[in-house]
């Protein structure tokens, strides 16, 4: 019988194209063979120049009979892992995320809010750029290096009025206004410019800056500026506010929700049906008719019509008109020598007053009548010692409360007393129907008077000439 030849089993190795990979294939022994051990297998693996990755528990695995002439993943390389591109992040809501009417929790729609502004102070942190990182090197199963993609770069979306750290980081406002996305870049306007009517369009305006707007204020529509609001058109039953001047090329109607205030002057062609309260004056070009002016300085009506008729003027200083009234006697207000918005003041301030007083009264009186009883303080329960201390609490502020507001009326008071320098000038004619205030003293017009100036001496109205 013929001897069989021995052969041992063997180990044969293959690596993957990209070397990412490395594969053992076990042949098994003949005859008398040894079958492939371990160590045999790693050796196979070096001389293929794989020593990175090693599975050692696959090599054993691929060891097993049962896996003999099956090609196995016995060595993996790590893959590069590629840089983390920079990214942008936006820390205030974009026009698309902001512009839509706003839905209530039952579902109302107000056509009235649609976001169109979003306002900031400057030094607010506007955008976040997250810089791009480097990535981690791979290696393949022959221990080469596996160079990693750095991750794209990308600047601060830098526009106007905006600046950025010294490691280019962070992106913020450097003046008070509307935030905008303009060309891909962030930009503040310390102007907001509306080229057209405010209406559903644009919804409810409330900015920073100052608010320029070509057309109209559309009725129940409101408009709020922190410095001048500029209006090309005119305002119907709108309530707009600014804490500068207002400027109006047309004019004001008014309605039952209308109102035009502002910190320092208004300006207009017209008003009508309206109310108006000024810091500073109200200068109108043509008429005032059945309205509501209030202003901290003057009230002139410097056109060629100039006709104040119906209605309340209150000013501070002077108010100044062609004609005041009319021929059919319509009742017309004008009060001047004191400040409007003084006071009102003082009248708040005195009902407040008086209830401060009832207030006092009521404590002075509870606490007079503890100590008549001759309860000593540590002598009370817990709950009626807490009572008492609230109750001197509450005497000490209302009386500090009043001290203020006595020392404010004296300020009101004497502000009052001040209505010497104020006037009222009619350039043309003044119609009986109209009542003038100077001051405390009440001039009644019965007959109509041209080209005069009203004034106050020894505390009455006093006519005199035009000056």
């Amino acid at each position: 019988m013929e001897e069989k030849t021995a052969v041992n089993g063997q180990a044969k190795v293959s690596v993957s194209r990209d070397q990412m990979h490395a594969y053992l294939e076990v042949y098994p022994p003949s005859g008398e063979g040894q079958p492939c051990t371990f160590e045999q297998a790693m050796q196979a693996l070096r001389d293929n120049g794989v020593i990175f990755g090693i599975k050692e528990e696959e090599i054993k695995r691929a060891l097993l009979q049962q896996n003999w002439g099956n090609q196995m993943v016995v060595a993996e390389g790590q893959p590069a892992a590629d840089g983390c591109n920079a990214e942008i992040i936006y820390h205030f809501p974009l026009p698309q995320e902001r512009v839509n009417p706003k839905v209530d929790e039952k579902g109302n729609v107000n056509y009235y809010d649609l976001g169109i502004v979003y306002n900031v102070k400057a030094g607010t942190m506007l955008v976040e750029r997250t810089p791009p990182t480097d990535g981690e090197t791979g290696k393949t199963v022959k221990g080469e290096v596996i160079q990693a993609r750095k991750g794209k770069d990308l600047r601060l979306p830098r526009g106007s009025n905006t600046a950025c750290d010294e490691q280019e980081r962070y992106l913020y406002a450097t003046v008070d206004g509307n935030v905008a996305l303009i060309d891909g870049r962030v930009v503040i306007n310390q102007v907001f410019e509306i080229r057209g009517d405010v209406d559903y369009s644009t919804g409810n305006i409330d900015f920073i800056g100052n608010v320029v707007i070509s057309g109209s204020i559309n009725s129940s529509f409101k408009v709020k500026a922190g410095g001048d609001i500029e209006i090309g058109g005119f305002i119907e039953g709108a309530e707009v506010v600014a804490g500068g001047n207002i400027l109006i090329k047309g004019g004001i109607t008014g309605g039952v929700k209308g109102q035009v205030i502002a910190g320092e002057s208004i300006f207009a062609r017209f008003v009508e049906n309206a109310r108006l309260e000024a810091g500073k004056d109200v200068v109108i070009r043509e008429a005032i008719m059945q309205s509501y002016i209030k202003a901290g300085n003057n009230v002139l009506v410097n056109g060629n019509k100039a006709i104040i008729v119906g209605g309340v003027i209150q000013a501070a200083h002077e108010v100044e008109a062609r004609v005041m009234g009319s021929q059919l006697a319509t009742q017309t207000i004008i009060e001047v020598g004191v400040n409007p918005h003084y006071r009102d003041e003082y009248q708040q301030i005195t009902k407040s007053y008086h209830e401060k007083g009832r207030t006092l009264e009521i404590l002075n009186h509870n606490l007079q009548v503890l100590q008549r009883s001759g309860i000593k303080p540590e002598n009370l329960t817990e709950k009626k010692r807490m009572e008492l201390i609230q109750m001197l609490d509450q005497y000490k502020d209302v009386r500090q409360q009043i001290a203020q507001m006595e020392e404010r009326m004296a300020f009101l008071e004497n502000e009052f007393q001040r209505a010497h320098a104020a006037r009222v000038r009619v350039l043309g004619i003044v119609y009986p129907g109209v009542r003038l205030t100077i001051g405390q003293a009440i001039y009644i017009v019965n007959d109509p008077i041209k080209y005069s100036q009203f004034i106050l001496e020894g505390g009455e109205v006093r006519l005199s000439s035009l000056r």
